[in-house]
């Protein structure tokens, strides 16, 4: 047997010996604290809704809720509890829950809203949790905005006639103080007033450096516009949107 062959045969022996008895590892399940499921959706009282009212009109507007929770993996890193040769063959991981509520419109809409409460963790990279309890919950404003070109933009290689632009927001505490997140910016409104309606205890929630994402179509003559703010208020939670280029959205319970 030639050298190549017997390496290539090695190497198939050691990988299938490093998987064998080696299980991945669940170490808990993150439980919700529920300090902050105060600022989801609330169900309107008899008689009332949801509107949303935007450049688009004013529309009726319901929050989706699936029937269960999804069932989420957060990775938390790999060991190897086997002994065998290859330390990757097993991973360690958390379970936890997330609340998802989607905002659907009647009729076609600029807006789409999706609020979804989670363990203030990552589903798609490893996490460093010493303390599964220690593990806070986050309530994450996922906000598209609709661009509707006049004309068509080049895209890749082709072009498009509409994009939606998509910018996240993360609450992650209640709290007075001014927080200054990397990429956003969280302030506390002792009161504000919009169209008329006074507001008390509202959070603002900003991008700090609005920018186009790399994969986001360019164009000078329609440039992109995005949601660049939002405001929640316990209760109700998202009350209010912004675009970067001036474009408001009031999210209403009438």
């Amino acid at each position: 047997m030639k050298l190549p062959k017997l390496l290539g045969t090695v190497a198939v022996a050691l990988s299938l010996i490093s998987c064998d008895n080696c299980e991945d590892v669940n170490l808990g399940k993150l439980e919700f604290t529920n300090a902050l499921i105060s600022f989801l959706p609330a169900q309107p009282a008899p008689g009332k809704s949801y509107y949303i009212t935007s450049e688009s009109g004013r529309q009726q507007m319901n929050y989706a809720v699936p029937n269960t929770n999804a069932q989420v993996i957060i990775p938390a890193g790999k060991t190897n509890y086997s002994g065998k040769f290859d330390p990757n063959s097993c991973n360690e991981y958390y379970t936890a829950e997330e609340k998802v509520y989607t905002g659907q419109p009647q009729g076609e809409s600029l807006i789409s809203i999706r609020t979804t409460y989670r363990k203030d963790a990552d589903s798609e990279r490893y996490n460093t949790i010493p303390d599964k309890n220690a593990v806070g919950d986050v309530v994450e404003f996922a906000m598209g905005y609709n661009n509707i070109f006049p004309e068509p933009v080049p895209y890749g290689t082709g072009t498009i006639n509409s994009f939606s632009a998509q910018r996240y927001f993360l609450f992650e505490e209640a709290t007075t103080s001014t927080i200054d997140r990397i990429t956003y910016m969280q302030e506390f409104l002792p009161t504000v007033t919009f169209n008329g309606v006074a507001h008390e205890n509202v959070y603002h929630l900003y991008i700090k450096e609005p920018h186009t994402e790399a994969h986001e179509p360019r164009s000078d003559k329609y440039p992109l516009d995005f949601v660049e703010g939002i405001y929640i208020k316990e209760g109700i939670g998202l009350i209010r949107a912004y675009t970067y280029r001036g474009k408001q959205i009031d999210v209403t319970i009438q």
